[in-house]
């Protein structure tokens, strides 16, 4: 055993290394000693001292043999835990193994232990030299034979080879403070050098085989030992231990440290290239066989599974001349699956083109971070990735399996999302306190769960902001969903004072019809606070049931059609761009009189277009019946369409993600224009400056003339004259009062008296109403982990029939339309087709139901038969044979 018994425990001990410049390690005798291992076969000298002599102490030549004299350390001496020196404290204490080596006790007096038996290791702590090659040792010292380990307390060395040892209780001087006698000797006390079990269990908790950087045990090779990378040792690099360096088997109060003979694979790291080892440990056998996958593709090598059962997998190559194997299977009792052999040489077969590994699966998960930064990610540029990886091509119809699972992956499963509705309604109102958030579900024959059914959400910063900064006007209008399950996005958008929407609320529901606009608007009134219909305009396009939804809920409100959706229908019947011209400039008439001629000129043009027009209530569509508080002389419904331009990618994600898009353009968008605002130059908007630099280019064409007061009288170069007042801020052409800000004509007046326009603009317009739509802000909320789960039943999806045919996504445009996409041709809708033969139009030459029956066509198909006799029937006079039939 070690000597750590019989030194006492407030002691320091140094030892130095036989490594040159390397820092010395200090062992403290007590709670934190650590004994070293036995030597078996190598000779190492180990200097203990209480000199503090620090690096520059050095045994003498002859003392040591030349090989054990180069392996002498040098270190500086250490103070221990109390800080206390090697002076106070110091212990001299030597080890053995093959060869003499030596100590110095307390006293600085040299004593040599001399080597035993081949394996004896012999220790001896106060021992006297005779001077002939013996030592005496005390009573209590008992020989050792090969192997065994003798301490002797006490002794005196003679020179001899002998050792005398004095009678129990005589002091032996090892430097202490405390407890000597009369002769400047201590008083050896038994107790003072027992162990405590905190001692005990410290001795044993030490690896024989562990090394620390410049040391290594005496029984294991020093090139064998250490690395290079193990020498280099950098104190900064803080990685943790692995679990495959060191293995800590508890058994009672015993410990055991067993090296690892495997490594564990990480697919967070080790799958990109994979490496497989004898023993190499995994988490499962899907991790396995995906390593085994990611070899495949990465070297370009056909692998199948030979055994693939859940607790054995063995994978072979599938070339005949390749040995290369790797088999692993699964441990009970380490609940991990290990490679229990394998072939030693890696693959002998040339690399193949085609691997079945490289599938619709393998290409969604390696590519899934492209597709999620590009949900657009074309063919092309998947399969130019793919044959750079992988050397191997994908087909158009894999191409769009990987996409869709990959959609999957990234987005969830449609399933998931419906079922996470009510934790992500919670969510949205806690991080948004005073937001309205509504879902309405149904309950279907047979199902426990509800189905969803509708969703409205109206966020506290939107309805606050239009409250103090936008002007009372609101459009309505729905989108389709072009998702899996398709439904209607209903959304009402506001204009803000720079004249751009300003979106309010949003619902999805399952269609356009007078119940769901109904439920919308009954939950956006209150929202918005409309207690009486009369300070509140509506821009719709007449969709369906929302025409009888708004005149049931605001009887007294203003309600708008959008002009281009009324001239879509317009132009069914009566088309030419001279009636089109006509209608608009009938429905831009500010005034009465204006409207009563441009409908004049409509009846002179077309009775029956006139006809059509004056059947439509002139408040829904002409500016001259239009309402002046709204300050806004909008004819379209523009913004409506500007915000589901918007998040048109939106519309065919699953619910949440649909949502979440939505939710979060608008908090960009909100605080996007707060900083905008900071750019203004002018107490109005941009695009309200444009607006007033065009009504001051116009005013150069009025002649103002001073009436008294604050009216004036102004003449335009067309003969048009309009009188204006400065104070109630009117004119006769009626645009200052539709709009807010000053015409061309009240323009020249302010221009006149060298007056600030800005003044005679609306509070509307002004950069106080802008800070105050956009001052609130929309919070974010966490991700699903972070939601709080609610006891409600998770919601299905909606009961939904599928039609027939692919899913048509693009909007059908209209027939004067030109699809975007840089078209240099136009489609032939204007085109009449007129046949050659019989003059008609409709059809062509070959269509023609007049052309010549043929011998050919009756014996081709029975359609072309049927169809042959039905134009012979429907014609009294048969066509003549043709000259090839005579």
């Amino acid at each position: 055993m070690w000597f750590a018994d019989k030194i006492p425990e407030d002691k320091v001990i140094d030892l130095y290394l036989t490594v040159d410049d390397v820092q010395p390690l200090k062992y403290v005798v007590g709670d934190d000693f650590i004994p070293f291992p036995e030597a078996e076969s190598q000779s190492h000298a180990y200097e203990i001292s209480d000199d503090d002599e620090g690096p520059n102490s050095e045994p003498e030549e002859d003392e040591l043999p030349p090989a054990a004299a180069a392996e002498i350390p040098r270190a500086t001496s250490q103070r221990n835990e109390q800080g206390e020196s090697d002076e106070e404290n110091g212990v001299g204490i030597g080890i053995g193994t093959q060869g003499d080596f030596e100590f110095v006790d307390a006293q600085g007096v040299e004593s040599t232990v001399g080597a035993g038996n081949e394996g004896e290791e012999s220790v001896h702590v106060g021992a006297t030299d005779c001077g002939d090659g013996n030592e005496t040792v005390p009573e209590e010292g008992v020989a050792v034979n090969e192997g065994e380990e003798s301490v002797h307390v006490g002794a005196t060395d003679c020179g001899d080879g002998n050792e005398t040892v004095p009678e129990e209780g005589v002091a032996v001087n090892e430097g202490a403070s405390e407890g000597r006698d009369a002769a400047g000797e201590t008083e050896i006390v038994e107790s003072d050098y027992e162990q405590e079990v905190e001692d005990i269990a410290t001795n044993t908790m030490v690896d024989p085989t562990a090394s620390w950087p410049g040391f290594h045990p005496p029984n294991i090779p020093r090139d064998e030992l250490h690395s290079e990378s193990d020498v280099e040792d950098d104190s900064d690099d803080l990685s943790s231990l692995d679990g495959d360096v060191l293995e800590e088997e508890h058994k009672g109060k015993r410990r055991k440290f067993v090296n690892k003979d495997y490594h564990e694979f990480n697919p967070n790291h080790d799958m990109d290239e994979p490496k497989f080892t004898l023993g190499m440990i995994f988490a499962s056998g899907d991790v396995f066989k995906s390593a085994i996958r990611a070899h495949a593709v990465k070297h370009r090598r056909e692998v199948k599974f030979a055994k693939n059962d859940p607790n054995r997998v063995r994978a072979v190559c599938k070339a005949p001349n390749c040995k290369w194997f790797v088999f692993a299977s699964w441990l009970d009792d380490k609940k991990t699956f290990k490679v229990k052999s394998m072939s030693d040489e890696e693959h002998t077969c040339a690399m193949s083109f085609k691997n079945s590994f490289v599938n619709s699966k393998m290409m969604a998960e390696k590519y899934v971070n492209q597709f999620r930064a590009n949900p657009d990610w074309n063919f092309e540029g998947m399969n130019q990735q793919l044959r750079t990886d992988t050397n191997v091509d994908a087909s158009l119809w894999q191409y769009y399996r990987a996409r869709r699972k990959a959609k999957v992956m990234i987005e969830g499963t449609i399933k998931e999302q419906y079922s996470k509705l009510w934790e992500y309604c919670g969510e949205l109102k806690k991080m948004n306190p005073g937001s309205t958030v509504k879902m309405q579900c149904e309950m279907v024959p047979g199902d426990e769960n509800p189905h969803f059914k509708r969703l409205y959400v109206c966020l506290e910063a939107l309805k606050c902001g239009w409250k103090a900064g936008c002007r009372p006007i609101v459009g309505l209008d729905g989108c389709f969903i072009k998702g899996h399950h398709r439904g209607q996005l209903l959304t009402a958008v506001g204009v803000d004072p720079n004249n751009q929407m300003y979106p309010i609320a949003y619902a999805l529901v399952e269609s356009e019809c007078g119940e769901t606009w109904r439920w919308f608007l009954e939950l956006l009134g209150q929202d918005l606070g409309i207690n009486h219909s009369h300070g509140i305009s509506w821009v719709t396009e007449k969709q369906k049931g929302l025409i009888d939804a708004i005149a049931e809920l605001f009887p007294e409100s203003e309600h708008r059609h959008c002009v281009k959706h009324l001239h879509n229908n317009f132009k069914v019947q009566h088309k030419g761009l001279m009636l089109k011209q006509l209608m608009w400039a009938a429905a831009k008439s500010t005034t009465s009189q204006g409207f009563e001629q441009q409908m004049n000129v409509i009846r002179g043009e077309n009775q029956a277009a006139y006809q059509w027009l004056t059947e439509k209530d002139p408040t829904n569509w002409t500016r001259a019946h239009m309402k002046e508080f709204p300050k806004c002389d909008m004819l379209c419904n523009n913004m409506c369409e500007a915000f589901n331009s918007a998040i048109v990618q939106a519309r065919d994600k699953p619910v949440i993600t649909l949502m979440e898009m939505v939710r979060n353009y608008l908090m960009s968008r909100m605080a996007k224009k707060r900083e905008e605002l900071k750019k203004w130059n002018h107490p109005i908007g941009p695009k309200m400056m444009r607006y007033l630099e065009k009504v001051k280019l116009a005013s150069s064409c009025c002649n103002p003339r001073f009436c008294g007061g604050k009216s004036y009288q102004v003449r335009c170069f067309d003969s048009e004259q309009y009188v204006v007042d400065l104070e109630t801020h009117t004119c006769a052409c009626r645009k200052w009062q539709l709009i807010g800000i000053p015409c061309m004509h009240a323009f020249s007046c302010i221009n006149l008296m060298n007056l600030d326009v800005y003044d005679f603009v609306h509070p509307f317009y002004k950069k106080e109403a802008y800070l105050a739509a956009y001052s609130p802000v929309i919070h974010g909320i966490n991700g699903p982990n972070m939601w709080a789960k609610t006891k409600n039943r998770p919601v299905q999806c909606p009961q939904f029939k599928k039609q027939r045919g692919r899913p048509k996504k693009a909007r059908k445009l209209q027939s004067d339309e030109v699809r975007s996409g840089g078209r240099t041709r136009l489609r032939r809708n204007y085109i009449v087709v007129k046949c050659s033969r019989c003059g008609q139009e409709g059809h062509n030459r070959n269509g023609c139901p007049r052309r010549p029956f043929t011998q050919s066509q009756n014996t081709t198909s029975e359609p072309q038969e049927t169809s042959s006799k039905a134009v012979t029937a429907g014609n009294t006079n048969p066509p003549a044979p043709s000259t090839r039939d005579a």
